[in-house]
């Protein structure tokens, strides 16, 4: 299946760059020997988007997790700062309809359960668990985005939660202007026009050549 547009550009973001690798929709589920284990909770898989590598970045800098977020409204900082600082709670079982818990949409920040089984995911893959951690999103939103953008980067609760694991988390948020800037800065700082090797390269590839996509540098 064709991973969605966000996710391809976050991919094509990392390949363009010296030493990265990428791998797409890597699995993850809580062990049925954790305490917390419940078959009824626990039995489908959640995934890591993209999971990218570079043998020649040092410490942390080495791994990052992307979470991708391609939510047309944009992501709310202030919103998800606290849900993500607050605590893992299911619904209650009911036969009314109920919205789906705010925390399952990062649940290796905010649950230990899956929180374990997600460093154990990153150590079998890459032989580490200090990394950066990618929120990608289409756009900003509400009052203050930057300002809590800040917060949820910097948030002591998630760094300590994971350092309660022996873990280092540095967290980003990204957006997809950032990062087709980034790729179109790139297509203009080349001497020679040559055809990019992914999908999403050529489209913008060819939409920059067009003169679609302007006001790179602004």
């Amino acid at each position: 299946m064709k991973e969605d547009i966000l996710e391809q550009i976050v991919a094509d973001w990392f390949v363009s760059q010296d030493g990265w690798f990428v791998k797409h929709n890597v699995k993850f589920r809580p062990a049925k020997t954790n305490e917390q284990y419940n078959s009824k909770q626990d039995s489908v898989h959640s995934d890591i988007d993209i999971l990218a590598f570079s043998p020649i970045e040092t410490g942390g800098k080495r791994v990052a997790v992307v979470t991708c977020k391609s939510w047309q409204g944009g992501f709310d900082a202030k919103k998800w700062l606290g849900v993500l600082e607050g605590e893992a709670f299911y619904n209650e079982r009911t036969q009314d309809f109920q919205k789906r818990e705010g925390w399952k949409y990062f649940r290796e920040l905010v649950s230990a359960k899956w929180l374990c089984a997600f460093l154990k995911t990153l150590q079998d893959q890459t032989g580490q668990t200090s990394f950066v951690y990618y929120i990608a999103v289409t756009k900003l939103k509400g009052r203050g985005a930057q300002t809590y953008r800040e917060k949820l980067e910097n948030s002591v609760v998630l760094k300590e939660r994971f350092a309660k694991y022996g873990a280092e988390i540095t967290i980003k948020i990204i957006t997809m202007d950032e990062l087709v800037r980034h790729i179109l800065k790139r297509f203009n700082g080349k001497e020679t026009t040559v055809v990019e090797s992914t999908d999403i390269g050529r489209t913008l590839q060819l939409l920059n050549a067009a003169e679609v996509l302007t006001d790179v540098d602004e």
